[in-house]
């Protein structure tokens, strides 16, 4: 075989490799095996306010969603809890404060992150829900009842 054939062999057989890679399965973030990729979503507070940065957040349904819940207090303790609805947040708020802060177990937490010291960030992950909107908030004794909550549309 001459050295020109050989050249171009090696082309063909270079580009196919690139092309490969480029098309092949990579692990990527996705969620691999046709599921879902995955939603991060980023929370913060800054400074002292009672507020989440983001008011209103979105996922789809069924896929894997991780939060980051960024505290930018230098003095006070927060949280993200995801639940069904303005009345579940309520009681959920209701019965946290009784307990320092921390969320209830039962049906209407739907999930939610460890609480976060000042200066730190906690990090959850779950399934989101079904369609629908959801409320989350800070249940944090008194944060709820100062307006620190926002929804998530999940779609």
């Amino acid at each position: 075989m001459n050295l020109k054939v050989r050249s171009w062999l090696a082309c063909i057989a270079l580009a196919s490799t690139l092309l490969l890679a480029a098309c092949g399965g990579g692990g990527g973030g996705g969620g691999g095996g046709g599921g879902s990729a995955s939603t991060t979503l980023n929370v913060s507070i800054t400074g002292e306010a009672l507020k989440f940065d983001q008011g209103t957040l979105t996922a789809k349904a069924g896929s894997p969603v991780n939060v980051s819940l960024k505290n930018g207090s230098a003095a006070q303790k927060h949280n993200w809890v995801l639940v069904k609805d303005d009345a579940a947040a309520n009681t959920v708020s209701t019965a946290a404060a009784a307990t320092g802060g921390e969320p209830p177990a039962g049906p209407d937490v739907l999930a939610k992150t460890p609480t976060a010291a000042p200066g730190a960030t906690a990090t959850g992950s779950f399934t989101a829900p079904a369609a629908g909107t959801y409320v989350f908030l800070c249940t944090e004794p008194g944060h709820y009842a100062a307006g620190m909550k926002g929804t998530l549309t999940v779609s």
